[in-house]
């Protein structure tokens, strides 16, 4: 079984972070462990779907934090069987499947999806799709990033804004009750530098091309750089599900 697994921009791992990773790896996963740490709150002696684990260093966390049993579901085989491997827990299962089409038994009552939506070509469609899972009271936790992403991250599909990603969940059934905001200040070094972690090196190539194919991302990230300067900032949103979606 593998103890150890590449890191990308999309995957990490506190076993795959340490001291000599980047300044810049070293705060990417601080937030994570926040985020799942606010998301353990909500766990225990309840069944859980932990969408997009990667390699379950989180579903670990949940288990950990007193949930009934976890389902941890991911479509990279690679990640999957590292966590096997390495992030087993009692009442842990860790599944290969698609965020869309997925049906956890037994039937959740929290489901958490972190870093997930903005890699879906229907992010509504997948909200949906949750909100069929869970009964009236049931919890979504969800992670976006709230600043322009997809001009750096070729994995992600769209851009939401706090707002956007707000509006989205309430019109699936949902009513928001808590958020937890973030930001990660970031410099050019970190992006394209020597300091860069290698999860960083498979970055969106081609950017001015890219922009101009894309317009309205350059002017949000322009004036994001102009207002703020160099910032990623993130969402967390937990959700009750209050009425079965239309």
């Amino acid at each position: 079984m593998p103890d150890s697994i590449a890191a990308t921009s999309e995957r990490l791992d506190p076993l795959q972070v340490g001291e000599s990773a980047s300044e810049y790896d070293r705060v990417t996963l601080a937030l994570h462990l926040e985020r799942y740490r606010l998301a353990a709150e909500y766990v225990t002696g309840r069944d859980v779907v932990d969408c997009a684990c990667g390699t379950g260093y989180g579903s670990e966390m949940l288990a950990r934090a007193g949930a009934r049993s976890v389902q941890g579901i991911d479509r990279d085989a690679s990640a999957l069987e590292f966590a096997r491997s390495q992030h087993a827990a009692n009442g842990t299962s860790y599944i290969a499947g698609d965020a869309m089409t997925f049906v956890a038994q037994p039937a959740p009552t929290v489901w958490i999806t972190l870093e997930t939506v903005e890699h879906l070509p229907d992010p509504e469609g997948y909200l949906r799709h949750v909100a069929s899972q869970l009964a009236a009271g049931g919890i979504l936790i969800a992670s976006v990033p709230v600043t322009v992403s997809t001009d750096g991250n070729p994995h992600h599909l769209w851009d939401f804004t706090t707002r956007s990603i707000r509006a989205l969940i309430e019109s699936c059934g949902f009513r928001v009750e808590r958020e937890l905001k973030q930001l990660h200040h970031w410099t050019l070094r970190d992006i394209s530098g020597d300091s860069r972690g290698s999860r960083q090196k498979d970055r969106r190539r081609g950017l001015v091309g890219w922009y101009i194919s894309h317009p309205t991302a350059f002017v949000r990230r322009v004036w994001l750089t102009l207002t703020r300067g160099f910032v990623h900032e993130y969402l967390t949103l937990v959700a009750v599900r209050v009425e079965k979606p239309a």
